[in-house]
């Protein structure tokens, strides 16, 4: 392959697939300061390799496992104190199917734009606490220990906010797509 068509390869690559490997990384719960780099590193890796192009969905299944691969290596290195709920254990091959089927669906046709337009409305019928628990957990990447000393709550308190907040999105989401 020439250099300018490895270039254009490249380019489309990343043009086509950036957005989804970006989402199934923030989807895994990879903390959103380290998705760039994750992000990067996933393409780098792919285009390192003797890549060949087998269609959107071989290539996007592929940098699905790359990415998955480069979060759990990078979580072994920094040795967080609080892993992934669940993980540890994605090396199972019915969990890592379980995993891929779901967000497979989530993108749908639409990119998962349905999907997350549901979960914002759905958001906005949670109490404030809960919505704050969530975001902690979540998107900061909190221990619960910190998110029950700041909000003055016990870990077992922090637990129940959790599964109670994620019980009602789900049931909100599955109205809101008529699932």
């Amino acid at each position: 392959m020439t250099p300018t068509r490895r270039i254009e390869v490249a380019e489309s690559l990343v043009r086509t697939h950036q957005g989804s490997v970006r989402g199934f990384l923030l989807f895994l719960g990879c903390p959103e300061g380290w998705v760039d780099d994750l992000v990067q590193d996933v393409f780098l890796s792919v285009l390192s390799s003797e890549f060949e192009d087998r269609g959107e969905r071989a290539t996007a299944a592929l940098l699905r496992t790359v990415a998955k691969n480069l979060l759990l290596k990078s979580r072994r290195r920094e040795a967080r104190s609080t892993p992934l709920e669940g993980l540890d254990r994605l090396d199972d091959s019915g969990r890592q199917d379980l995993l891929e089927r779901a967000w497979v669906e989530f993108e749908a046709d639409d990119g998962g734009e349905r999907y997350l337009e549901a979960l914002r409305g759905c958001l906005t019928g949670l109490s404030t606490r809960q919505r704050e628990v969530l975001e902690w957990r979540y998107r900061a990447a909190r221990p619960l220990s910190r998110i029950a000393r700041e909000s003055g709550m016990t870990e077992a308190g922090v637990k129940s906010v959790l599964v109670r907040s994620k019980k009602a999105l789900r049931a909100c989401i599955e109205r809101k797509l008529g699932a």
